[in-house]
């Protein structure tokens, strides 16, 4: 039970506004790699924390409709944080709205 908390925790500080240490960010990822079902749950709860002018920026990039754009962001950057090709330096950029060209990359499917 004790375990199941600590992993709500991890995940819900990745999946809001407060940065993550290091540490929380490499059990997150070790979770996501071992559970597809934790990679829905990421990929839903991500998803979720878009509002509109969120969606719009996320169509534009991602070239998918306002209303498919937040679960298509997520979806893409969940598979690379689980591959490795997102490091926590580049979360720490995204929670502090540092978007770099590997992110928008990322977020573009390439």
């Amino acid at each position: 039970m004790r375990a199941h908390a600590v992993t709500m925790m991890v995940a819900a500080g990745l999946l809001t506004a407060c940065v993550p240490t290091r540490q929380d960010y490499d059990a997150y990822v070790t979770l996501l790699q071992g559970s597809a079902r934790a990679r829905s749950e990421a990929v839903k709860d991500c998803a979720k924390g878009f509002d509109a002018s969120g969606r719009r920026g996320a169509g534009l990039v991602t070239n998918v409709s306002d209303k498919d754009a937040p679960r298509v962001a997520c979806e893409r950057f969940v598979a690379d944080v689980v591959s490795g090709r997102i490091t926590y330096d580049d979360v720490v950029d995204v929670k502090q709205r540092r978007f770099t060209p590997k992110i928008i990359k990322i977020f573009q499917g390439r």
